[in-house]
């Protein structure tokens, strides 16, 4: 019986060994990702349709007109300082964009370093953690908002074909990386789960 009951322990032991192990390089891997990322981020002037609407209009105008040239960045550090170059213009053509629809509010474009829980987009799902982020705000930006990974190029807009393609990630090794890690489907979502709990627990 004490046999028994030892094998049990040492099979529990190397199973609980090999989950842990498994979910140390897990989450060693979700706090690389937010030093290798620029998040698009776009919060809407309030939840009327109208505001969501003109929103991921503006979305689409904005990754038509930006998104390529800062998703071919070489890495994270050359991604952020053309992004701050590009914000007097990026907040113009944005308040420009909106007053040509009507709206009375102006947009506001930052660099920002900010936290988002996991968050799940077409082929992609990422973990909790502090991202670096080019926000622009619409308005109060008290409504619902948008976010894609603007860097490397992993914004896929629903928009047509004309105005965003997606990108020939193949040839990316960054966002080759990241889509084998985070890319969906991802058998082992209620990873995220723990991690984000880890993360609020000892933030």
């Amino acid at each position: 019986m004490k046999n028994i009951l030892y094998a049990i322990l040492l099979l529990f032991g190397a199973i609980f060994c090999t989950i842990s192990g498994a979910f140390i390089v897990f989450s060693e891997e979700c706090e690389e990702v937010s030093g290798e990322v620029l998040r698009l981020h776009i919060p809407a002037n309030s939840n009327s349709a109208e505001d969501q609407k003109v929103k991921t209009e503006l979305r689409d105008y904005l990754l038509n007109e930006f998104g390529r040239e800062l998703g071919e960045c070489k890495d994270l550090e050359e991604a952020e300082e053309r992004a701050e170059e590009l914000l007097p213009e990026i907040e113009r053509k944005s308040t420009e964009f909106l007053a040509e629809r009507g709206f009375d509010y102006g947009a506001r474009a930052e660099l920002v370093s900010m936290y988002f829980t996991t968050r799940e987009y077409d082929r992609l799902i990422l973990p909790a953690g502090n991202y670096k982020a080019l926000r622009v705000t619409l308005g109060s930006g008290e409504g619902e908002n948008w976010w894609c990974v603007i860097f490397p190029q992993l914004c896929i807009p629903a928009v047509s074909e004309k105005q965003a393609a997606e990108p020939d990630t193949a040839k990316d090794d960054n966002s080759s990386q990241i889509l084998e890690t985070f890319g969906k489907p991802q058998k082992v979502t209620v990873k995220f789960a723990i991690y984000e709990l880890l993360c609020r627990v000892f933030a």
